[in-house]
C-alpha cells in the first residue's frame, strides 16, 4: 500500500498567489506561518513545510505528528533542522525524510559570484567606496593605490574571458555558475569526490544549470591528492559551494590557496568553516598566487568585529546573504509543489538529505 500525502503544513510565509498554488497540489493546506499549529493539525499532517531550523517549538515530542513523513526545509542546508530535538533521534530520522531546498538557490548565489568576481576584477568596490566615503570623483590612480599590493599587481581592469574557473563541488549552485562563467569566454572544470561526470539530481530549475555534467572539460578528485593540486594548479578563479561536513571541513588550507595561479581570486559561497580566515589571510599577502577573495561565509561566523578581512582592499566580505533572493519562501514552494508530483506517482521525493553526510 503506498503512502498518502494529502496533508501539508506549512510554518513559513508565503505570498497568497503561492498559497493557491501549494494549495491546487494538495488535498489540505494547513498554513500557519506564526509557528503556532494547533493539535489536530499536527496529528493529521504528511508533509511539512518549515524554515532552515525544521520543526517550530510548538512540535516538542515526535508523538505529536505522527503521520509525517518529510520535512521540506527552505534551506540548501539541513545541519541545523537535522540536530534538533526532534530530529536527532533514530526514531525521527527512521520515521521522517528531511528534504533540502537545493536547487532554488540558483537564482540568486551564482549572479552574486559572477557579479563580485567582476567587482574585484573591475575594482568596482574600491572606487565605490572612495565615492561614497569621500563625496568625490575616484581618480584612477588613486583607485590603484587604495588598493595596495593588488592594485600594483593588476593596475588596470582585469578581464574574464579566457580564465579558467574551477568549480570546487559541482551541485546545482556550481552547474549555473559554471553555465553564466562560459558565457564570458572562461574555460570550466570542476573538482568532486570521484572526480566524475555526472547528471544533475534533484529538483532542477528549468533553463537553469547543467543537467549532464557536459560544461567543465575536465574533472578531478578532490580525494586524490595529485589530481586536486591539479586542478588547484589550473584556478585562476576557484569557487567553493560545499556543504559543511566531517569531510570538507578544513579541507582547503594555506598550501593549497598558495597553490592557485598568479592572480587568483577566491570565492566561498558553501560553508565558513572548509578554510580558516587566518590561512587566506596568510595566502593574501603571498607575493604570488592568491590575489583576491569573495567571502559569503566565514570561519567564524559571523566574522568577529575588527577581523582584518573586513577592511582588505581585494576581499568583499558579505554576511552569508547570497542566498536571499526575492520572494524566497515563495521560490522554496516551487519545490514543495514539485514533491507533490513526485510522490503522487510513487517516486523518491526530491532532495532527501542522508543524515550520515549532512545533504
Amino acid at each position: 500500500m503506498s503512502e498518502t500525502y494529502e496533508n501539508a503544513v506549512i510554518t513559513v510565509e508565503l505570498s497568497d498567489s503561492k498559497l493557491e498554488e501549494v494549495k491546487k497540489a494538495y488535498q489540505n493546506v494547513y498554513y500557519h506561518p506564526d509557528g503556532q499549529v494547533p493539535e489536530h493539525h499536527l496529528k493529521v499532517a504528511d508533509i511539512w513545510y518549515a524554515n532552515w531550523s525544521g520543526f517550530p517549538p510548538c512540535v516538542a515530542a515526535l508523538g505529536q505528528i505522527p503521520r509525517v513523513k518529510i520535512l521540506q526545509l527552505s534551506s540548501a542546508g539541513a545541519n541545523d533542522a537535522l540536530q534538533s530535538a526532534i530530529m536527532s533521534s533514530d526514531e525521527a530520522r527512521k520515521q521522517i525524510k528531511v528534504c533540502s531546498s537545493s536547487g532554488m538557490h540558483v537564482l540568486s548565489i551564482p549572479q552574486y559570484i559572477v557579479g563580485n568576481v567582476i567587482n574585484l576584477y573591475m575594482k568596482l568596490h574600491i572606487q565605490l567606496h572612495i565615492a561614497r566615503s569621500r563625496s568625490t570623483w575616484p581618480a584612477r590612480d588613486q583607485v590603484v593605490e587604495q588598493c595596495g599590493a593588488s592594485g600594483e599587481a593588476f593596475p588596470g581592469n582585469r578581464s574574464l574571458s579566457g580564465k579558467t574557473v574551477g568549480l570546487l563541488g559541482y551541485g546545482h549552485i556550481a552547474r549555473e555558475t559554471a553555465r553564466l562563467f562560459k558565457a564570458f569566454n572562461c574555460k570550466i572544470i570542476a573538482a568532486n569526490s570521484k572526480g566524475d561526470r555526472r547528471a544533475e539530481e534533484g529538483y532542477r530549475m528549468p533553463g537553469t544549470g547543467d543537467a549532464d555534467g557536459s560544461i567543465p572539460e575536465q574533472f578531478y578528485s578532490t580525494n586524490d591528492e595529485l589530481s586536486f593540486q591539479e586542478f588547484l594548479g589550473r584556478c585562476d578563479i576557484l569557487v567553493a559551494s560545499l556543504p559543511s561536513t566531517p569531510q570538507t571541513t578544513n579541507m582547503l588550507k594555506q598550501k593549497h590557496l598558495e597553490s592557485l595561479p598568479h592572480g587568483s581570486v577566491f570565492v566561498n559561497v558553501g560553508r565558513g568553516d572548509l578554510v580558516k580566515s587566518e590561512d587566506i589571510l596568510e595566502a593574501l599577502d603571498t607575493p604570488r598566487g592568491l590575489w583576491g577573495a569573495v567571502l559569503d561565509v566565514t570561519d567564524p561566523e559571523p566574522l568577529t568585529e575588527g577581523h582584518p578581512l573586513y577592511t582588505h582592499s581585494n576581499v568583499i566580505v558579505t554576511p552569508h546573504t547570497s542566498g536571499s533572493v526575492e520572494g524566497y519562501f515563495d521560490v522554496g514552494a516551487d519545490i514543495l509543489i514539485a514533491q507533490s508530483a513526485m510522490l503522487r506517482e510513487n517516486k523518491e521525493a526530491l532532495n532527501v538529505v542522508d543524515p550520515a553526510k549532512g545533504y
